[in-house]
This record gives structure tokens, sequence and C-alpha cells, in this order.
């Protein structure tokens, strides 16, 4: 793949339940040297806390490493709704850069919704899941950045066990709950909820939405 004419410019990768940015490191590595960002990883605890001041310190957290060219976005399962919200609610957007969501059940989780059925199991998911993705508010995106998201369709994860999904999913979040009104693109590929972290053609299709604002052809990321 070319190295983009935007090399340089920032890229805040943001991690899901459980998780602490570690994870991301070999997403990371092939944004940077694949495809010439400026990456840093925003870590934040996803069991306590409240999600409005999440929010708020990622939104100062972009605002300390913004340099001359925007700053963007990339947010995994939970970590996408975080973005999202930071987006929508903090004044990122003045930051100028675009946004991708991967595997973020930003309209909802069912399988959220059944794990939080077990009073056993409640503890386990968190503040964050019980009310940013089991039962969230309605949501749309209307804000001036361009956002996206990607879907996996590799049915390979513990999320199946508590949501009986009727369509194609990635073991942990259905593709329709990715999606929401306003996305400027949004691509389903074969991977799974925690593989897609590790699959190059997911990173060039970020790396290619980050320069256009819309995803590349699926199997053609040579331009991003």
């Amino acid at each position: 793949m070319n190295v983009p004419y935007f090399s340089g410019e920032t890229v805040i990768l943001v991690h899901g339940l459980w998780m602490n940015g570690l994870e991301l490191s070999v997403f990371g590595h092939r944004l940077r040297h694949e495809h010439g960002f400026d990456v840093r990883t925003f870590s934040y605890p996803t069991m306590s806390g409240v999600a409005a001041d999440i929010c708020r310190d990622l939104a100062e957290f972009a605002a300390s490493v913004a340099g001359e060219g925007p700053v963007h976005f990339v947010g995994h399962s939970l970590g996408g709704v975080l973005v999202y919200r930071t987006l929508a609610e903090c004044g990122t957007g003045r930051l100028g850069g675009k946004a991708v969501l991967l595997g973020s059940p930003i309209n909802g989780s069912k399988a959220a919704r059944g794990a939080a059925r077990f009073p056993a199991l409640r503890p386990l998911l968190g503040p964050h899941v019980l009310s940013e993705l089991a039962e969230p508010p309605p949501r749309r995106w209307d804000g001036p950045n361009a956002v996206g998201a990607i879907a996996g369709t590799l049915r390979m994860g513990t999320g199946q066990f508590f949501a009986h999904f009727g369509e194609d999913n990635d073991g942990t979040v259905a593709v329709s709950e990715t999606r929401i009104p306003g996305l400027a693109d949004h691509l389903a590929l074969p991977h799974s909820h925690f593989g897609m972290l590790y699959a190059r053609d997911v990173a060039g299709h970020v790396a290619h939405f980050l320069c256009n604002g819309r995803f590349a052809a699926v199997g053609d990321t040579r331009g991003a």
C-alpha cells in the first residue's frame, strides 16, 4: 500500500470493554508504518467512572495532541460509542478530523441486554455497558465530521451466547447494531469482533476513510 499524502496526521485509538489499549498495538503499528499516521492511544477505566467524564477526558487528550492538522478518532466496540459521544457532546468536531467505529454497537447491543438480565453478570459488565449499550438513547449523527462504521461478519465471540442474532454478526455485535442514521459510510467485512483489530484490510479501509470520508471498495485499499 502507498503511504498517503496526509502522512503525519494524528489518529487517536480508543479501546473497548475489559481492555487497556495494548490490544490495539498491531492495528496502531499498521496505521503508523503502512499509512503514515501519528498514532496515539487513549486509555480509560472500562469498569468504573462516568461516561460523560471519560468523554471529556478524551476531548482534552485530543486537544493536547493536536498539531496543525486534523485529529482523527478510531474506536473499537465500547470505545467507538464513547468516540461518538465525545464528538457529539464535547466540541471535538473543531479539530477537523474524521472517525471510524469498529464493531461498535452504536445502535444498542442485544448481547449486552441479554447478559444484563443475569444479576450475577451485571457487575462484570460495568456501568458503561449498561448505560451506553444495553439501553442507549436513540442516536443519529448530525455533526460536520465524517463518521464511518465497520462491522464484522465472522461469528466468533461470547456475545452470541446471550443474544439470538437473526442476521450477520461478529459473534458479539450484529451488523444492524453498528448502523445509525447520518453515517458517511458503512462496511461489513469477514472478521470477528476482536479479529478485526489484527486484520490488514481493516487498517487499510480505516486509512482510506480518514483520507476520503468513504471506504474503499472491498478488496481495494491500495490507495489508502
